[in-house]
């Protein structure tokens, strides 16, 4: 059989297992929650960063929310014992009693479609958003555009970096050495834009097929 931990050992264990989650419960679950509820679609808040947006405003609603709980215990008064009731076992029962709120609110709204491996019945979708609601048709229209777009900044782009070049051949070192300028930056700016009009080809062939 294996050695017992010391009391001490196991003391100290518990003690900081207590610390992180009164830690999560104050300044993380409550707000991370809540904007889950608020916000259920993916990329709601942002296309590229939405988990760093829900991460960033959780943290700060949770303080809020915090907050807006202990002002809730304090205007109760003071209770029998001579004590507001503005203490660790309340702000903790409230907390948690909000987050288990905020997130049947989010799975509602379909913040959670992973549930539906919990139980089929559990199986709850988003509503869709303003874009979503556009026709398929529409979708690629306005991909389609954007691509004509991009391809027509693109061949401007061209066209300048070979006047720049031919310009470079008969002008002075000084204006050569502008021109220079000039092509470098135009070559920069086809560079990335080329890699956007891939990337946007690559999400409209996905879409598609």
């Amino acid at each position: 059989m294996g050695r017992a931990l010391p009391d001490d050992v196991l003391g100290a264990i518990v003690a900081t297992a207590r610390v992180v989650g009164a830690l999560v419960l104050l300044f993380f679950l409550p707000g991370y929650l809540l904007i889950n509820a608020l916000y259920p679609r993916k990329g709601e808040l942002d296309r590229e960063y939405d988990t760093l947006y829900r991460l960033t405003l959780g943290f700060v609603l949770s303080i809020a929310v915090t907050v807006f709980w202990a002002f809730f215990l304090n205007s109760l008064g003071v209770n029998a014992s001579g004590f507001g009731d503005v203490t660790a076992p309340n702000l903790a029962a409230g907390l948690i009693g909000l987050s288990a709120a905020f997130f049947v609110l989010g799975w509602w709204r379909g913040a959670y479609p992973w549930m539906v491996r919990v139980h089929p019945s559990l199986a709850r979708l988003p509503k869709p958003g303003p874009g979503e609601l556009l026709t398929e048709e529409e979708r690629d229209h306005r991909v389609r555009m954007k691509l004509q777009e991009l391809a027509e900044r693109r061949e401007a782009l061209r066209r300048s970096i070979k006047d720049a070049e031919r310009r470079m051949r008969l002008q002075s070192t000084e204006a050569k050495s502008y021109y220079e300028t000039v092509r470098d930056k135009s070559r920069a700016e086809l560079k990335v834009l080329e890699a956007e009009l891939r990337k946007l080809e690559e999400e409209r062939a996905a879409e598609l097929y």
